[in-house]
């Protein structure tokens, strides 16, 4: 694994019985690093549960078309 950070998303449940729903993201060099970061920084609730993704690892089924067209990049 490279030193570069990669962006992670925070899935969490606050009690059983509800969506599992993203309430964060942030950068981290490794899976370890985001799994502390993620207890530390998003805190604020008693979550039965959470889960850190690597954002790269998401299957994509449908993305939004830009918003602009920038020149040059196709």
């Amino acid at each position: 694994m490279s030193n570069q950070p990669v962006e992670y998303l925070l899935l969490t449940r606050i009690k059983r019985g509800d969506d599992l729903i993203q309430v964060g993201s942030f950068k981290a060099v490794s899976d370890d690093l985001a799994n502390v970061y993620a207890q530390h920084i998003y805190d604020e609730e008693d979550w039965v549960e959470m889960h850190v993704v690597r954002k790269d690892a998401l299957i994509h089924v449908r993305s939004p078309e830009p918003l602009f067209n920038k020149e040059g990049v196709s």
